[in-house]
């Protein structure tokens, strides 16, 4: 892999987390300001969820059989610049969810970024990935509490004029520095396949996945409306983002130092029971400012769930459905389990209250870190056509 290749990397993860700490964030306090109900929010983002899932998987099809991922990610990047500029015009009031659920379909190209970057990590050790994706950490962190900030000031109406100028900026970094890297045909799909070469513990293991998407869409998308009830705004919105990153990244940074004593499965168990405390705390929470704080610990949970949930499935397909697999993982994560989680959890937090809704959640966790002890090989197997090398993993 090209040095300059490996740089241009780098600096799209930090460019994908300033571009999406401005926007995704602040969404539920938007829709809230625009007059929609706790119901009508968790509809909004439900709907986004699903399209992001169905697109999502179409991309993915498409990048490992006949497209340029990287020039899908760069269409999309300016894609959702123009379809955030929408939301300028004089009738978007009246239907700002239609035009949030269009910018999730602009953007569901973005997933593919990870897909690039493990293609151009087989070579070499699988723990490179971690410290590459926690430049999204530090990107979002940073955007997240100076666009808070700037909400706060001027008000969320803000919003695309600052999301586009950097999504066009994205984009146009992506186009000049990575450059499409055709990889050959790889060997057959292994017999332990199950559909469309996709392996049967893969599917398992989604599973696990929907859970955990649907505890974090419930609490995380709702936690923005409970932090404005108990007297927060968009900065301490935005200052919790930016404390959940925060904790990302030296995290991220320490996942290949504990690859060397637990597997990827452990690691993902014990983010699930991080997330369970979480949860219960934030049910009893009383304070803005608390809740805010306790993404710090959300950070770490997620980072240990995510690398996981990705070095998983990249160790359980063939190298050649690489983007699938991705896409799989992030459709089940942030695209099915999100229209559950997103749906219900504004009816219960709308019909009940929030510490109904977290404490409900923690339950829905438990079962995602179990299913996945359960159904991941305790060993990995080299998919089909990866180099030794790059397959080297750790056992608990």
């Amino acid at each position: 892999m090209a040095d300059n290749q490996l740089r241009g990397l780098r600096l799209a993860y930090v460019l994908m987390g300033v571009t999406d700490g401005s926007l995704l964030p602040f969404i539920p306090l938007y829709l809230l300001q625009q007059g929609l109900s706790p119901s009508g929010i968790g509809a909004v983002l439900a709907a986004t969820a699903f399209v992001a899932l169905v697109a999502g998987l179409g991309w993915a099809y498409l990048a490992d059989r006949r497209l340029s991922p990287e020039r899908l990610v760069v269409g999309a990047a300016f894609c959702a610049a123009a379809v955030s500029l929408l939301l300028l015009l004089p009738g978007a009031r009246s239907v700002p969810g239609l035009l949030i659920v269009g910018l999730s379909l602009a953007r569901s190209p973005l997933a593919l970024l990870d897909p690039i970057t493990l293609r151009r990590l087989r070579l070499s050790s699988r723990t490179d990935y971690a410290r590459i994706r926690l430049r999204t950490s530090a990107g979002w962190a940073a955007s997240a509490i100076l666009t808070g900030g700037a909400y706060g000031m001027f008000g969320l109406a803000l919003i695309p004029l600052i999301y586009a100028p950097l999504s066009t900026l994205l984009g146009i970094w992506i186009w000049r520095t990575i450059k499409p890297d055709p990889e050959p045909a790889l060997g057959a799909v292994p017999s332990t396949a199950g559909m469309g070469g996709i392996p049967r513990v893969l599917l398992g293991f989604l599973g696990s996945l929907m859970l955990l998407g649907i505890a974090l869409a419930a609490t995380q998308n709702f936690l923005v409306l409970q932090i404005d009830l108990l007297g927060g705004g968009a900065l301490l919105v935005g200052a919790a983002a930016a404390f959940q990153a925060l904790t990302e990244i030296p995290t991220m940074g320490y996942i290949h130092v504990l690859t060397k004593r637990f597997s990827h499965r452990i690691l993902f168990a014990i983010g699930c029971a991080i997330y369970l405390a979480i949860f219960v705390a934030w049910a009893f929470a009383g304070s803005a400012l608390v809740a805010a704080l306790l993404k710090l610990g959300v950070g770490v949970a997620f980072a240990l769930t995510f690398v996981s949930a990705v070095m998983i499935a990249n160790d359980l397909v063939p190298a050649r459905l690489r983007a699938t697999g991705q896409a799989l993982v992030k459709s089940v994560l942030f695209g099915a389990a999100p229209i559950v989680g997103a749906f219900g959890g504004g009816v219960v937090y709308g019909s009940y209250g929030a510490r109904v809704m977290f404490l409900a959640s923690t339950f829905v966790v438990v079962a995602a870190g179990v299913i996945a002890l359960v159904v991941v090989p305790a060993r990995r197997a080299v998919p089909a056509g990866e180099p030794v090398l790059a397959a080297s993993a750790a056992t608990p």
